[in-house]
């Protein structure tokens, strides 16, 4: 039997959702056209992350106006401190996982009355690779006055809830699961730091299709996946 393109996905969604347990899955839809996307939230994947603003806007509107209401949206791109605006607007934003700098939480904490779901919950970028060409934070000191401005401010407070960190491992490695395995402990060891001085109690975005089986080692809760599902 030939399977059409929603139950193909339906497939794939089911896979990935059994080998990222007991993380949850986000499944990535930043080259998958919105048809394929209401295909995965008819087969109950509410998750889903996309990396560009003007991408996420425009998936989301078109949920909106099919009234698929259930969706929780996943920024997980690199944010410019101009386009926070736009994001704000977008409905059911549930999180952002790439609040990589100073300068762009201060940017939220700007523009927090203009948020259209709140809480919006907040994923802090930690560059545990120390690669250039990724966004994050690689001081602590920094990491920890970013999360203090945000938890001492009664708008930020009201507008945005602490929830997480998030890595990626490190690109250009001969040794890609040793690296994974280096830079998903280093994260989870930031986690543990964080919690005991901050009194958090903060989640894990790492993981992606190549290395997911590694994160989950170091306490992933949530794995983003996209060619695996839409491909």
């Amino acid at each position: 039997m030939v399977m059409n393109r929603a139950q193909q996905i339906h497939l794939q969604l089911e896979k990935a959702r059994r080998e990222v347990l007991p993380a949850k899955l986000i499944a990535v839809t930043k080259y998958s056209p919105v048809e394929e996307v209401v295909f995965a939230y008819h087969a109950d994947q509410i998750d889903f992350g996309e990396n560009r603003v003007q991408d996420l806007a425009e998936k989301a509107h078109f949920f909106e106006q099919e009234n698929l209401s259930k969706v929780q949206w996943h920024f997980i791109g690199h944010l410019q401190s101009n386009k926070v605006k736009e994001l704000f607007k977008i409905p059911h934003l549930f999180a952002i996982h790439s609040v990589d700098s100073l300068k762009l939480v201060h940017e939220l904490i700007k523009r927090s009355a203009e948020l259209s779901q709140r809480p919006c919950k907040l994923f802090f970028q930690i560059n545990t690779s120390l690669e250039d060409e990724k966004g994050g934070f690689t001081d602590l000191d920094e990491l920890r006055e970013s999360i203090k401005l945000i938890l001492n401010d009664r708008s930020a407070k009201e507008a945005f809830e602490i929830y997480g960190l998030m890595t990626m491992a490190t690109i250009r490695t001969e040794d890609v699961e040793g690296e994974a395995h280096r830079c998903f402990k280093s994260l989870q060891d930031t986690k543990h730091l964080l919690d005991q001085e901050l009194h958090l109690n903060l989640k894990l975005s790492m993981g992606m299709s190549q290395d997911h089986h590694i994160a989950k080692l170091y306490g992933a809760d949530f794995v983003r996946i996209g060619s695996q599902i839409f491909k």
